[in-house]
C-alpha cells in the first residue's frame, strides 16, 4: 500500500530555499538533519525500499517544506508505488516553480504514463528531451510506447528508430520496434527485430514463444521449434512453448509426441478450447477413439467449439456412426449458419480410409441441408456423382473379374 508523505506546516523562519539542494540555513543541527535525511532517503530508493524512503523525504520535507529536491524524490517514491496521481502532484508544484526541472519533467512523464494519459506523458517528455538534446535513449523510448498505445504507429516507429540510432543494441527500442510491428500485422519485421534483441541478450520466454509463433505461421517450422524448446529450458512447464511445441509435432504427424507436450499442460492448467480440440485430433489420428470422444465431449460440454464438433463429426464417421455424425454436422450448422468445407473434409476423410459408402452417404444428408440453389450444393452435387461413378466403375470391374 502506498504511503502518502504528510508535508504538514512549520514555520521557514529559519530555513532559506532557492533550488535543488535548500541547504542554506542559520541552524547548521537542521542542515546536518537533511543531508543526513537525503542520504538514507536515497539509499532506501535505490534498495527499492520505497515506503521507508517516501517517510524519509517526509520528514526532510518537514523541515525544509517547498524543498524541490525533496518534493520531486517524494513524487518518485510515491510513482513507484504506483500512487501516480499522488506522485503527479508533486511534480506539478516543482515544476510550477521551476518550469525546465529535468528531474520533475521526467518522473512527471512516468506518472502520466501510469495514469494513463498517454498524450499529457509524450508533451511533458518532449519537454525533457528538448533539454536533453533529444539524446536520452530510454525516455525516446518510452515516448514511443506512448504513441503505440494510442495507435500512433507512425511517430512511435519514429521514435524507436531515433532511439536505435543512438544506441543500436537498445533492448528495449528493438523489443519496441518487434512488437509495434507485430501490432500492423507486419510479421518479417518483426522476426527480424526480435531476433536482434534476442540476439543482445534478451532471455525472456515469452519472447522466444512469441517469436516461435511469428515463425510458425510463417511456416518456419524447425525456426519456430528451436524457440520452443529454448524457452521450455528457461520454464519446463510454459504452457505458451509446450502447445507451440506441440502444434510443431502435431506438423510433423507424430501425433504421439504432440499428445505428450499438450497433456503436460493439462497437469498444470486448465487448457483453453483449441487445445482440447488440438488433444482430441491427435487421439483421433492415433486411432485412440475413446481417448478423442472422451476430449471432445468434455471441450463441447462446457461451450459449443467448431474445431471439437468438427473432431467430433470425423471421429463418428470413423467408428461408422453415420447417424451420430450427421446429427453433430446439424448442430455444427445451427450455430455457424453455413458449411465452411467441413463436408468436403469429412468426405476426403472417409474416402481416404476407403469408407466409399458411408462418405456418399454422408454427402447426401449435407446436400439435404443446403439451400438447393447455393454454390456448395453444386459442389455437393459433384462430389456425389463422382462418388456414384466410382461405385458404378468398382462394381462392373467385379463382374468382369467374376
Amino acid at each position: 500500500m502506498a504511503v502518502h508523505c504528510n508535508l504538514g506546516s512549520v514555520s521557514t523562519s529559519q530555513l532559506y530555499r532557492k533550488s535543488y539542494a535548500g541547504y542554506i540555513t542559520v541552524d547548521i543541527s537542521i542542515r546536518m538533519q537533511l543531508v543526513k535525511l537525503l542520504k538514507y532517503g536515497n539509499h532506501l530508493l535505490k534498495s527499492r525500499q520505497y515506503a521507508e524512503a517516501c517517510q524519509a523525504f517526509e520528514e526532510a520535507l518537514l523541515l525544509a517544506p517547498g524543498n524541490l529536491y525533496f518534493m520531486t524524490r517524494a513524487g518518485d517514491t510515491l510513482r513507484r508505488q504506483k500512487d501516480y496521481s499522488t506522485a503527479a502532484g508533486y511534480y506539478r508544484q516543482v515544476l510550477e516553480i521551476e518550469p525546465n526541472n529535468p528531474f520533475a519533467l521526467r518522473g512527471f512523464g512516468y506518472a502520466l504514463r501510469g495514469l494513463l494519459q498517454y498524450g499529457d506523458a509524450i508533451e511533458i517528455w518532449k519537454r525533457y528531451l528538448g533539454l536533453k538534446g533529444f539524446k536520452n535513449v530510454f525516455v525516446l523510448t518510452q515516448v514511443a510506447d506512448c504513441f503505440k498505445a494510442i495507435n500512433n504507429y507512425e511517430d512511435s516507429r519514429t521514435y524507436y528508430q531515433n532511439a536505435l540510432s543512438l544506441k543500436t543494441n537498445n533492448r528495449n527500442a528493438l523489443i519496441g520496434l518487434a512488437d509495434l510491428y507485430q501490432k500492423q500485422g507486419l510479421e518479417i519485421p518483426a522476426i527480424e527485430y526480435y531476433e536482434k534483441a534476442l540476439a543482445n541478450g534478451v532471455i525472456r520466454v515469452n519472447i522466444l514463444t512469441i517469436v516461435g509463433n511469428l515463425h510458425y505461421r510463417q511456416g518456419n517450422y524447425e525456426k519456430a521449434r528451436i524457440c520452443y524448446e529454448k524457452a521450455l529450458v528457461q520454464e519446463p512447464d510454459n504452457s505458451y512453448a509446450l502447445y507451440g511445441l506441440g502444434n510443431y509435432y502435431r506438423w510433423k504427424s507424430d501425433y504421439r509426441r504432440a499428445v505428450e507436450l499438450y497433456e503436460k499442460i493439462l497437469e498444470k492448467n486448465d487448457g483453453t478450447v483449441n487445445l482440447y480440440s488440438r488433444l482430441g485430433d491427435a487421439y483421433r489420428n492415433l486411432g485412440q477413439y475413446e481417448a478423442a470422444e472422451r476430449v471432445y465431449t468434455s471441450n463441447l460440454a462446457k461451450n459449443y467449439n467448431m474445431y471439437s464438433m468438427v473432431g467430433m463429426i470425423k471421429l463418428r464417421s470413423l467408428q461408422g456412426r453415420l447417424k451420430e455424425a450427421c446429427d453433430c454436422y446439424d448442430e455444427l450448422l445451427r450455430n455457424e449458419g453455413e458449411d465452411k468445407n467441413v463436408f468436403s473434409d469429412i468426405g476426403r476423410l472417409l474416402i481416404q480410409r476407403h469408407m466409399h459408402s458411408l462418405a456418399l452417404q454422408f454427402f447426401r444428408h449435407a446436400l439435404q441441408r443446403q439451400n438447393k440453389h447455393s454454390s456448395i450444393s453444386r459442389i455437393i452435387e459433384d462430389r456425389i456423382r463422382e462418388l456414384e461413378a466410382l461405385s458404378r466403375d468398382a462394381v462392373t470391374i467385379t463382374d468382369f473379374d467374376g
